[in-house]
């Protein structure tokens, strides 16, 4: 079979066409996974502390009432601060938020402290459980249980790295494929 002129300018101009676009899908997926990478990591560790109440005749919301007051005072940005601080970082302070919630019609609390470090979350929201208790010793209506305890395997991260590039490899799929398509009618 003899190839013609027209027919060989066809086919050089789609293997242009074709490297141009691998080329250029191949520079966005890279340049994607870059800024993936470069969105910071976030770490969610969670505990948790129950009052129990010391003898049958304490009321229910005397107890709820006191609860409410260890979530106001646990998620405030002064007692994680001060949690912070005992931990001995020595370069410098982590960044932490944290947030307690009253789980509804009970006595517990939920602690939740994100941080940039796995590390620093689990120390500060075991810290602020055990904040909690020490400040509870002295209570005469109520005990302050640790009921979770932060660990490594109940801790979350963000971004979902994982399903950021899936999505990113599936995009660069559907954009190489339309490009093909698109080529193969414009030099047929």
């Amino acid at each position: 079979m003899v190839m013609t002129a027209v027919e060989d300018q066809r086919n050089r101009e789609r293997w242009r066409y074709i490297g141009v676009l691998v080329g250029g899908v191949a520079l966005l997926v890279a340049l994607g996974c870059q800024l993936i990478l470069l969105i910071p990591t976030t770490y969610t560790a969670t505990s948790a502390i129950a009052l129990r109440p010391l003898t049958a005749d304490q009321a229910a919301d005397t107890i709820e009432m006191q609860a409410h007051e260890y979530s106001v005072l646990l998620g405030a940005k002064e007692t994680a601060a001060a949690v912070v601080d005992s931990l001995g970082t020595t370069d410098h302070r982590p960044d932490v938020g944290v947030t307690a919630t009253m789980d509804p019609g009970t006595s517990t609390v939920r602690i939740e402290v994100t941080s940039t470090t796995r590390d620093t979350a689990i120390a500060v929201a075991n810290g602020l459980a055990d904040k909690a208790q020490h400040l509870g010793q002295g209570d005469e209506t109520a005990q302050v249980v640790v009921v979770v305890e932060a660990g490594p395997s109940g801790v979350t991260s963000e971004p979902p790295r994982n399903l950021y590039i899936a999505a990113l490899l599936t995009l660069a799929v559907l954009l190489l494929a339309g490009g093909l398509y698109k080529i193969r009618e414009r030099t047929s």
